[in-house]
């Protein structure tokens, strides 16, 4: 599944990450003490889990942690897991917490939607209505948040890792329909194409010493939300779906850099025929 909120391959999350740090200035400002009043009480998982070697189970989760998205927000392992962060004890910090493997834990396969649903409502709304979903409800065979990204949302797939991801199934050998691996292949490669060239024309069009013109801000916003969209209605599946939305926000880049005073450029790239957004 391509990464979602946050976004790395749309151009909502590479605005969030321009505007976080001028964001971070403005709600800290203010004094020292108050910053130390608002300071966060320690993290005791933290704390205690940096001292596991990676070689262990624990350990080599926590450093996947570490590295990942969710480290950087902020949201620390009670969010998916459950336990007290802030327990005195490992015997507290882990109430309540049970195994993955336990149909009762949050993290138990069947259970990962809804508990990463729980901040990424959009795409999980998207994934309850696929074929996957239904599969995963059914007999527990189907994938899930993890299979794309990781325990942890480490990873985005890229175009030729989902050859081998999607294969697993659908294969000739496996229980699903051939093809669609390289079919989502292919939207991936469009959803790379689409993101370089909005990051090009918007930066053409920054670095205009006489301004944008209105209606090239116009068309580059309309390409931000087909951006967005088409990074959660992927998870649906519905690859045409998720295809027109690219190809829709590719026809407004094209007509923003137009409409900077640019030469309309040739066809090239990655085109996936589409029979609308649904």
């Amino acid at each position: 599944m391509p990464p979602t909120n946050p976004r790395p391959l749309t151009s909502g999350g590479r605005l969030l990450r321009v505007l976080a740090p001028g964001l971070a200035l403005l709600l800290g400002a203010g004094s020292a003490s108050a910053q130390a009043r608002r300071a966060p009480a320690p993290d005791q998982c933290v704390t205690c889990h940096a001292r596991l070697p990676e070689t262990s189970g624990a350990g080599h989760g926590f450093a996947a942690w570490r590295g990942s998205p969710h480290a950087k927000a902020g949201v620390g392992c009670e969010a998916c897991h459950g336990g007290n962060p802030a327990a005195a004890s490992a015997a507290e910090a882990h109430r309540g917490v049970v195994r993955s493997g336990d149909t009762a834990s949050t993290v138990f396969f069947a259970r990962i939607p809804a508990t990463c649903g729980r901040c990424h409502a959009a795409e999980a709304a998207y994934f309850r209505s696929s074929v996957h979903y239904a599969r995963l409800r059914s007999d527990g065979h189907g994938p899930n948040c993890v299979t794309c990204h990781g325990s942890m949302a480490t990873t985005v797939l890229t175009p030729e890792r989902v050859l081998g991801t999607c294969s697993a199934c659908h294969s000739a050998a496996g229980v699903a329909s051939v093809g669609k691996s390289r079919e989502a292949a292919q939207v991936l490669a469009l959803v790379r194409a689409t993101s370089v060239l909005y990051d090009v024309v918007s930066t053409s069009a920054g670095a205009r010493a006489a301004g944008t013109p209105a209606r090239a801000r116009t068309l580059i916003a309309d390409a931000e939300r087909h951006l967005a969209a088409a990074a959660e209605v992927w998870h649906s599946f519905r690859l045409d779906s998720a295809a027109a939305r690219l190809n829709a926000a590719r026809g407004d880049l094209v007509g923003a850099w137009v409409a900077l005073g640019h030469p309309a450029p040739r066809e090239t790239g990655v085109r996936i025929p589409a029979r609308g957004p649904r």
